[in-house]
């Protein structure tokens, strides 16, 4: 089965290196494709699962975010998105993958999920604890651990789809969900998304519980 890892953007979010090592623990039967920014969503015929991991906005020729250039979505890749989506196939969305492409709203409402700048927050960098909250494929034989991490706080929904939080983080007071997954909604035909919260930094993911949860998102969407 072919995975389309998308991945760049600052290096803060180290994603290319994360996917070849995902790529790794799934092993042979996997077609895994990494590729860089927008010419992911090229040629997505043949691609069994859409994994957007890489963070592409409008404000990322700041100093801080590695002074890089934005490149906007053509609108064949736009609409081969659409496509995509509108044809069932599944869709796994990583950490910052969901704060990209800002000045096209309908990005996120096709993924299931975004960051909405001035709304969506995250945390520092700091030790938190993930926890459960029902039984599911995803969180199969992973109990409660401790990761240091940063977490996304009030990330938007799309506003027509049924939300399944599987998992939240627990931060000081707060209890913030972090792995979702929703099915249908958002276009006519689309099929499951699925939304992992953890993974900031090559630290957070080799967090042996953190690669479960991605291995098993991607066996979970493919019915594998």
């Amino acid at each position: 089965m072919t995975i389309r890892f998308q991945v760049g953007g600052p290096l803060f979010h180290p994603v290319a290196q994360q996917a070849n090592e995902v790529a790794k623990l799934l092993g042979p039967g996997f077609d895994c494709q990494i590729v860089e920014g927008a010419p992911a969503f090229d040629n997505l015929d043949d691609v069994d699962l859409l994994v957007p991991m890489g963070l592409f906005w409008t404000g990322m020729s700041a100093e801080w975010a590695g002074s890089l250039n934005y490149e906007p979505l053509s609108e064949i890749r736009k609409q081969a998105i659409r496509d995509y989506v509108g044809s069932g196939r599944p869709l796994l969305c990583y950490h910052g993958g969901i704060a990209s492409y800002d000045d096209w709203p309908e990005y996120g409402r096709l993924l299931g999920y975004k960051w909405l700048w001035g709304v969506t927050l995250h945390t520092p960098v700091t030790v938190q604890t993930f926890r459960p909250l029902i039984s599911h494929p995803i969180v199969e034989g992973v109990d409660s651990f401790e990761v240091e991490d940063e977490t996304y706080f009030n990330v938007q929904m799309a506003p027509d789809v049924a939300v399944k939080v599987i998992a939240h983080i627990e931060y000081e007071k707060a209890k913030m969900p972090i792995l979702f997954e929703i099915e249908g909604g958002r276009i006519p035909g689309a099929g499951k998304s699925v939304y992992v919260g953890n993974g900031h930094d090559m630290r957070a993911f080799e967090h042996g519980n953190v690669q479960k949860l991605i291995v098993n998102s991607i066996k979970y969407l493919l019915n594998r």
